[in-house]
């Protein structure tokens, strides 16, 4: 296990890093994280370091072509930092992010908590506790140089490398939406360059949803908090972006979220 000054050292640099919106070449291989157990100690800490307000929390690689690309069997999870998270119709500046991709996620808005407990919440426990599902573009900008070739757990460290969040108009009824064989399109600049369905997130977003709070909950989890946002992985293939570019997801019954990328 990494030493406290360890983590420190490599919480600090990827602090730092935000701050200066600058990209890394690694963490320096003495105080990498070698085990998930490492990567969150060291994503906490650097959350901490910040001192930014969390709204809500998003669990990735829950797609098959992510998981291949990471070398990762399992989701992972990480803070929404508050003053990332906009509304839709979105513009963004593109020199304000270290290069960005574009995921297209389902958020869960909670209308209460799912505070921590000794027994896992079942599917109906959190389908119960859901206030809307929204449509939403998750901005990957990760801090480490060339970030997918680096080890899956350098990635998580850098709180998964994430960026921003752009959220769609919710749906409260959302109970008779198809969740899962719903098609989910990119499109950008007036044309469509990727497709999914929910079905590409674990098989359906609830169960991602079922997972990411149980993982809050378990016994170093804080929970999930009612008002928040969080979002459960993406529903197609990543696509990269440039300066310029206007990005619309459409998602079958639930409604649209739109993002400009400005130079």
């Amino acid at each position: 296990m990494l030493s406290d000054i360890q983590i420190e050292e490599a919480a600090a640099l990827l602090a730092q890093a935000r701050r200066d919106n600058a990209v890394v070449e690694a963490i320096p291989e003495h105080c990498r994280p070698e085990s998930l157990e490492e990567a969150y100690a060291v994503q906490d800490r650097m959350i901490a370091l910040l001192g930014w307000p969390v709204s809500g929390w998003f669990c990735a690689c829950t797609n098959q072509v992510i998981q291949e690309m990471l070398g990762l069997a399992e989701p992972y999870c990480a803070p929404l930092l508050a003053d990332f998270v906009f509304d839709s119709p979105a513009v963004l500046n593109a020199g304000d992010f270290p290069p960005i991709l574009l995921e297209c996620e389902f958020g869960f808005k909670l209308a209460r908590d799912l505070p921590p407990r000794a027994t896992p919440y079942t599917r109906a426990d959190v389908e119960a506790a859901i206030a809307s599902v929204h449509p939403t573009i998750e901005v990957v900008a990760g801090h480490l140089k060339d970030w997918p070739s680096q080890d899956v757990f350098s990635v998580i460290a850098d709180n998964g490398t994430d960026g921003a969040l752009i959220v769609g108009e919710g749906v409260e009824d959302w109970r008779a939406l198809d969740l899962v064989g719903g098609r989910v399109q990119l499109i950008v600049n007036g044309r469509v360059v990727r497709q999914g369905t929910g079905a590409n997130v674990m098989g359906d977003p609830l169960d991602a949803f079922v997972w990411l709070a149980n993982s809050r909950a378990g016994a170093k989890g804080q929970g999930l908090k009612a008002g928040h946002i969080h979002n459960t992985g993406t529903a197609t293939d990543i696509y990269w972006v440039t300066p310029g570019d206007q990005a619309v997801v459409e998602f079958g019954g639930l409604g649209e979220v739109r993002l400009t990328i400005q130079s």
